[in-house]
């Protein structure tokens, strides 16, 4: 089933001038609904003569982008080249063009017709410079497009030099809307992989303008390129730099509250495992965790991608999910979401029924997608929610 506004083209009813007019006015990809629960999915690019276009989509058993495998086809006596693909309606990803010339070698491209969106989450190349589909039935985020048509004010940056780790890292800091005295105690958030465009401070605002979260400061931490595989991995020095370098550091220079149940540590993927696990042996100091598709099934042991058929061998348990099973039930609450389509899930559900078991205050959502800050970035606003919201006493106090 060709997209009818293809099929335009292709018949020589739109000219290429009307066909890209369309594109630029209406948006990428073309989606038509061809089901209950399933569209077709037209991704177009105009890449110039000699060149062949594949698609990467950040939805499958790789962490990253997938490759699929068919070329884009081209569109005769036209520049276009397209490629449609059935899809389930209620996806939301990330996706990338790749462009081959006559050499074979390829460069990385977003959406020529479908701009990134504004921020930028997270310095690992591998989820940068993404162009997001949001397929007609997916879950709306109106926190999200709030903070897009909205972002925050720059954020504060500083250096901190950490004696225990020897290194030293950016750090980002967003106050939330409103005057402040130095004797507050405000809430806050410290959020792993941090880069100073993140979203998290204009997903704040929006929550905050709308009386829905208390407010709270917004802390990006930065991970040096060459350490983040080694200091996220439930590595004992770095949750140490969290607890005697960075807290007090910033307790120094800014109106914190030094309630644990006003303190969360965030993060995705690495950042997720790291947050969930320095939350359990530091409970004095974080009482919430937010852990976004945390690379949860973790172990020094056991190699990455196998998925569920690590449970089917004699293998040790992962890290994150045996210190929960071995310890006491810590008095922390825990947001916990993860993509219906990784494969990490298997772990992820598994970590769920631990602390669901032991008692803990818990929050367990999948969202339908990938390994993929096109979920991520949005569905932060529920881990606000949940962590932060706004208490009677402070609407009557509004």
């Amino acid at each position: 089933m060709a997209d009818p506004f293809v099929e335009k083209l292709s018949t020589g009813e739109w000219s290429p001038e009307r066909f890209r007019r369309h594109l630029e006015e209406t948006g990428a990809p073309l989606v038509e609904r061809v089901s209950a629960d399933e569209v077709e999915v037209t991704f177009v690019d105009e890449p110039g003569d000699d060149t062949t276009v594949t698609l990467s989509v950040v939805i499958g058993p790789r962490i990253g982008f997938n490759p699929i495998g068919t070329e884009f086809a081209s569109v005769a006596g036209t520049p276009f080249r397209v490629l449609p693909l059935r899809m389930r309606s209620d996806l939301r990803f990330s996706y990338v063009f790749t462009r081959r010339g006559p050499t074979g070698e390829g460069e990385r491209i977003p959406d020529p017709f479908n701009p990134p969106p504004r921020f930028s989450e997270c310095s690992v190349e591998r989820f940068s410079d993404a162009s997001v589909a949001v397929l007609p039935d997916a879950v709306p985020m109106p926190w999200l497009d709030q903070a897009e048509a909205r972002p925050a004010p720059a954020v504060e940056t500083a250096v901190l030099t950490s004696e225990i780790l020897g290194d030293e890292r950016r750090v980002w800091v967003s106050m939330p809307p409103g005057e402040f005295s130095g004797e507050s105690a405000l809430p806050f958030v410290i959020h792993l992989d941090g880069t100073p465009d993140h979203s998290a401070p204009s997903v704040r605002d929006a929550l905050v303008r709308a009386g829905l979260v208390r407010p709270c400061v917004v802390v990006l931490v930065g991970q040096p390129a060459l350490r983040r595989d080694e200091e996220l991995l439930c590595n004992p020095a770095f949750s140490q730099m969290l607890v005697q370098e960075l807290l007090p550091w910033l307790h120094h220079r800014y109106p914190l509250s030094r309630d644990p149940g006003d303190v969360a540590l965030a993060g995705e993927s690495f950042g997720g495992l790291c947050a969930g696990w320095t939350a359990l042996h530091h409970p004095m100091t974080f009482g919430n965790a937010i852990l976004q598709s945390p690379s949860c099934g973790y172990h020094p042991d056991l190699t990455w991608g196998t998925g569920s058929g690590e449970l089917l061998r004699r293998t040790p348990v992962p890290t994150l999910i045996a210190d929960y099973l071995a310890a006491e039930t810590a008095p922390i609450r825990i947001f916990h979401d993860v993509g219906e389509l990784e494969t990490s899930n298997t772990h992820s559900r598994w970590l769920d029924h631990v602390l669901t078991g032991k008692g803990y205050d818990t929050r367990y959502r999948e969202f339908a997608g990938g390994h993929d800050y096109a979920w991520w970035r949005g569905i932060f606003a529920d881990a606000l929610l949940w962590c932060f919201p706004l208490r009677s006493t402070d609407r009557s106090q509004a």
